[in-house]
Parts: C-alpha cells; sequence; structure tokens
C-alpha cells in the first residue's frame, strides 16, 4: 500500500534531544493558532537554491526530486503553546518490512529498508532558508544545527519560534565526495514549508500533509 511521503503522527509534549532549549516540544497539534500549512515539497523552488547556491559556492547540490520511496516524514509537533510558542518536530523513519512503517532509519544503518540500500544516517543533514536566508547558525557549511542525526539515535528536525516566520527546509544527504572542480556534493531530497502568518488562518490538517508541491 502506497503511503504519503509525511504523515501526521502527533504526539503529546516531550524531549526532542537536540541540545536547546526548550528541551520539550509543545506537543501535538492546535488548529487555528496562526500556523501555516504543513505541506510535502518534491524540489525547491528556484528562489530556495538560488540563496542556496549564492551562500554556499563551495557546495555542488544535487535535487533528486523527493525523499526515496523507503522513506517518510513524521510529525510528531506542529502546534503552538499559551504563550505563543511555536515548534516543529518531525521524525524520519522507514518502511522497514513490505511497505510497515515506524522503523527508526538508525536502526538499520549499512543495511536494506524494505529490500533497498539505506542511506547511513550520520549523513543526513537538513538544509532550511528562513525568512530569505541560509539558517546555519553561521557555521561554515549550509546544513541546519537542529537536524539530522540527534543523541538519541533518531534523525529527526526541530524549529521552534515566535511571531510571524516563513520557512522552507528538505532533508539532505552529506555524500562525502567531491566534484571535478573541488565543491562538496549533497543531495537534497524532499522538503516541505512551514511557519506562522501572525494572524489567525488555517494551520496543518491531514487533508494538507502528503499533498505534494513539486
Amino acid at each position: 500500500m502506497a503511503t504519503f511521503p509525511i504523515v501526521a503522527s502527533y504526539a503529546p509534549s516531550g524531549p526532542h534531544s537536540w541540545p536547546v532549549t526548550p528541551a520539550y516540544t509543545v506537543g501535538g497539534h492546535v488548529t487555528g493558532t496562526g500556523l501555516s500549512d504543513l505541506a510535502y515539497s518534491q524540489i525547491p523552488d528556484d528562489e530556495f537554491r538560488t540563496t542556496l547556491d549564492g551562500a554556499f559556492p563551495g557546495f555542488s547540490f544535487f535535487y533528486l526530486g523527493g525523499l526515496l520511496g523507503h522513506y517518510r516524514f513524521r510529525v510528531r509537533s506542529h502546534s503552538v503553546d499559551a504563550d505563543g510558542r511555536a515548534d516543529l518536530y518531525v521524525v524520519l523513519d522507514a518502511d522497514l518490512v513490505g511497505g510497515v512503517g515506524g522503523g527508526r532509519v538508525s536502526d538499520v544503518v549499512g543495511g536494506r529498508v524494505g529490500g533497498r540500500e539505506a542511506l547511513d544516517p550520520a549523513t543526513l543533514r537538513w538544509v532550511q532558508i528562513c525568512d530569505g536566508v541560509v539558517d546555519n547558525a553561521g557555521r561554515p557549511h549550509p546544513f541546519y544545527a537542529t537536524g539530522g542525526l540527534a543523541p538519541d539515535g533518531s534523525v529527526s528536525f526541530y524549529a521552534t519560534w515566535s511571531g510571524v516566520r516563513t520557512a522552507k527546509a528538505y532533508l539532505a544527504h552529506d555524500t562525502g565526495h567531491r566534484d571535478r572542480i573541488g565543491r562538496d556534493i549533497v543531495t537534497v531530497l524532499g522538503g516541505f514549508a512551514y511557519g506562522s502568518t501572525g494572524a489567525e488562518t488555517r494551520a496543518a490538517s491531514s487533508a494538507t500533509i502528503g499533498a505534494s508541491s513539486a
């Protein structure tokens, strides 16, 4: 049975494992709080790619056109608390056997998933552009700070913010190889846009999760 590449799997507030404050997610999902719709995207738009290329000319980015068929994004928290703090917590998991999901990617390192080769979790990262700027905490590479292989062994993405925010995040594979002119090769897989409008609006639902917006 085919599955959406991004699915709602909301959970109560809990630790996200990333060494940042706050240490716990808001948890669950609350509609009508100004959160933007969350929808799967197969490939970044021209603005995203131009911004990424311009900020990191020492990297060569290739766009796969979506997640590998046996991976999916599982949304654990996409919510706002009483003080107006919003967050998004997404875990990457895999179909381990014949389309049955729920497997941690880190559990199949160096092996196979659903009969197909699995990427090494240690090579999985995220690239994000937030409010028109590559969000990499000022580091010499383009990767998002609280996304990738987390201390608890999950491959996940965590963001928290207050106020208006516009962001697009994509899973990326740091291949460890370089092209002919010495640039580090990074393969960009599927991702999603998220954020908040600062006004009451319809938030994400199971109808928008899973919708492809190439």
